[in-house]
Formats: C-alpha cells, sequence, structure tokens
C-alpha cells in the first residue's frame, strides 16, 4: 500500500512514496487497457505500449565463441520509447555510433526554438514536424556562407528534435551540433570559431517561419510574431567548442530515446495518481525542485504525446553530414575512442540474427541464459563458476 504525504507549497503539490522503484511500464500495465476506453490512441503509441509490456530486458542469452572460447551475451529489449530501460541501452548504442561517424574537426551545440504560441499547431499536426527539422539546415546553409564570404561553404548538422520539457509538458525544440565551420569546394575544411548570435537567431526565425507557413500553418500568426521577436530562441552550450566527437555523443544520447520521465523522478502511484519531481534552473545557475501530482490519465497523456509517428525520423542529418555528401568528407571522419560492444553489432528482434564474435569474429553457438542482467561493464563482464547454479541451461541443440 502506498502512502501520501500531500501539501502545497507555492501552488506546487508535493507527494512522496515510500515505494521507490515505480517505473513507467508499471503504470501502464496497470491503467493502459482502461486509458484506452476512454481516449483516442494513435497506432503509433499502442504499438510502443505494446513492446514496453512485453518488454524481457531482464534476460541475457550467453553464447560461447566456437573459434576463440570467450564468453559473449545478448541482452533482451524491446526497444520502445516508452521502456525506460530499453531507452537508455539505445541511447548508449546510438552515442558510440555517432561518435565514431562524426568529423574530427570542432563542433557546437546549438538549442532552437520557437515560442509557445507555436506549439499547440505541431501537437495537433505532426506533419509540421519534419519542417520544423528541415527549417534547421536552411537556416545553417544561409548563414555560414554569408558570415565565411564563401558562398560554397558547407557546415556539417545534426539535428534531434526533443518535444518535451523536464516537466513533461509538450516543448518542441531542436539540439543541433554543427561542424564549428564548413567545407569548402574542394572538400577542405575551413573552420569559424566567431558565431554572432542576434543575427543566428534572426536567420533562424526568418528560416523556420517560412517553412512552417509553407508547411500549412497561418501566415497571421506570424506576422504578430515578427512585431514581437527580433530573432527566435538560440542557446549555445556554455562548454562552448566541443573538440571530441564523444562528448558531444555522450551528451546527446539522452535526447535521443527514451520516455519523458525517468523512473527516477516518479515519486508516487497509487493507481489513480502520479506524483513526480523536475528541476528547473535559473540564469545563475541554481536548480529549484518541483514536485507535482497529476491525475494517472494525464500523466499518461502526457507520455504518450511526445510518440512520433511510425518512421519519423528523430535525428536527421543534414549538409556535409547527409548520407549523399559524406562520403566526399571521409578523409575527416573521426575514429573515436569509445569501444564498440557486442550488443551494438548483433541484429535486432525480427531481422536476420547471424552473430559473430566481438573478439576474433567466430561463430557464436548459444549455451544459456540468465533472467538477470550481470552488473556493469557487460562486455567484459567474466562467467563466474559460482553464478552458474541460477542459471537456465539451454540444450546444445538449441
Amino acid at each position: 500500500m502506498l502512502c501520501f504525504i500531500v501539501s502545497k507549497t507555492k501552488q506546487i503539490a508535493v507527494a512522496q512514496s515510500r515505494i521507490n522503484n515505480i517505473t513507467v511500464a508499471c503504470i501502464l500495465s496497470m491503467c493502459w487497457e482502461a486509458y484506452k476506453e476512454t481516449h483516442a490512441v494513435r497506432h503509433a503509441v499502442i504499438r510502443e505500449v505494446r513492446k514496453t509490456l512485453s518488454c524481457r530486458s531482464d534476460r541475457v542469452f550467453m553464447y560461447d565463441c566456437m573459434e576463440c572460447g570467450k564468453t559473449v551475451y545478448q541482452l533482451l529489449g524491446c526497444n520502445s520509447r516508452l521502456c525506460n530501460r530499453c531507452g537508455k541501452r539505445y541511447n548508449d548504442q546510438w552515442a558510440r555510433s555517432l561518435a565514431k561517424s562524426m568529423f574530427s574537426v570542432p563542433h557546437r551545440h546549438f538549442v532552437l526554438s520557437i515560442p509557445d504560441i507555436l506549439w499547440p499547431y505541431l501537437l495537433a499536426d505532426r506533419k509540421l514536424w519534419k519542417a520544423y527539422m528541415d527549417s534547421a539546415i536552411r537556416t545553417c546553409n544561409d548563414y555560414f556562407p554569408k558570415i565565411m564570404r564563401n558562398p560554397c561553404i558547407k557546415p556539417g548538422v545534426i539535428a534531434i528534435l526533443h518535444p518535451f520539457g523536464k516537466d513533461m509538458n509538450f516543448k518542441p525544440h531542436l539540439h543541433v551540433i554543427v561542424t564549428e565551420g564548413g567545407f569548402n569546394g574542394k572538400g577542405m575544411f575551413v573552420p569559424k570559431t566567431f558565431f554572432p548570435a542576434r543575427k543566428f537567431a534572426k536567420c533562424w526565425q526568418y528560416h523556420v517561419s517560412a517553412g512552417l507557413q509553407q508547411a500549412g500553418m497561418p501566415a497571421c500568426v506570424f506576422t504578430e510574431l515578427y512585431r514581437k521577436y527580433n530573432g527566435f530562441y538560440v542557446w549555445v552550450h556554455r562548454a562552448g567548442t566541443i573538440r571530441k566527437p564523444e562528448d558531444v555523443a555522450k551528451y546527446l544520447g539522452r535526447y535521443v530515446r527514451h520516455p519523458a520521465i525517468a523512473s527516477s523522478r516518479i515519486t508516487a502511484f497509487d493507481g489513480k495518481t502520479v506524483g513526480f519531481f523536475y528541476e528547473s534552473e535559473d540564469g545563475d545557475g541554481m536548480k529549484e525542485r518541483h514536485d507535482v501530482v497529476m491525475p494517472v490519465d494525464g500523466f499518461i497523456t502526457s507520455l504518450i504525446q511526445h510518440v512520433p509517428d511510425s518512421q519519423f525520423k528523430m535525428v536527421r542529418y543534414y549538409g556535409a553530414y547527409a548520407r549523399r555528401r559524406k562520403a566526399v568528407y571521409a578523409g575527416h571522419a573521426a575514429q573515436s575512442g569509445m569501444a564498440v560492444r557486442f550488443q551494438d553489432i548483433l541484429y535486432m528482434p525480427g531481422s536476420r540474427f547471424k552473430p559473430r564474435c566481438p573478439f576474433c569474429g567466430g561463430m557464436l553457438k548459444k549455451w544459456g541464459m540468465q533472467t538477470i542482467p550481470p552488473p556493469g561493464d557487460y562486455f567484459h563482464w567474466e562467467v563466474k563458476k559460482e553464478t552458474l547454479a541460477v542459471w537456465e541451461i539451454i540444450g546444445a541443440g538449441n
């Protein structure tokens, strides 16, 4: 039984619970069927919830290499956008992959956003999401050649759409990684370390306004915004220049694919209400904790509204990073020091599965399954004899 202590401080409801292991999957397993009966739910959301509720991420298959004798594993999972555990694993894999594919040149991290009056339009019409992301590359393609006084300059841009804020509300913004400079017509990288922020913000306002209008948003909305704003929001990461690809990859991994709330921030759940907290930060870097209690239906609605439609790409590569152009600049590809793990090279469920040993490339033979994943670094985890008693041995014929 859950015990709630509810009080009000500065108009913020505070809830505390004696149970600390509440997860998104736990809440969905208890309330999802009732929620579907009273709410219209998109097909993409139903699919993600179904995967979350059938997740088997507490299972690890073990393999022996038939060549070198090493033992390796395969961690099962659902890869749902609503699963906290699998979302974290996907983010880590994406971060390592990104670090290996980025150019070995300095980068900058920008956050681009639009006024909150435009957010409801993007929530109501998800076709606007692509126009929103495409506006980022139009901004960079316009801005960089001008400030570098070279019309042939082509920057590398990676844009990530992050649709929610810490309070779980719909606050669509873009995390954009841009090369600190660009590539000229000869494929040579030309650095540029100073970016006039005001000009960039005005350029962003122009292109995102034009892009969203072309995608169907009413022009009258932007007419008023041009009177009110002299450039839309642009934030530059306080760390400044990013020189190591693995640094930016680790930072951005959290924004790629995970639920709008971590399990560690859920403080209470009694079947009818959910309590959680988030932290806000002021201009001086001081953090303030906010505790919130909301009905479970409102919590689920806030959670699933951030799930994109099927096949929509939340991460897009533009400019020099575009697939058709990237081969031209292959000489600048980074050789990241981030380790490639066995889990990264296994085929995902539903695809043709041909596991190879990450040590020697030899064929692998499945021999066991553990119901609880080993702690720490799975890739370098060594099998201990005392743990074999808790394993479910799979027959040699499997």
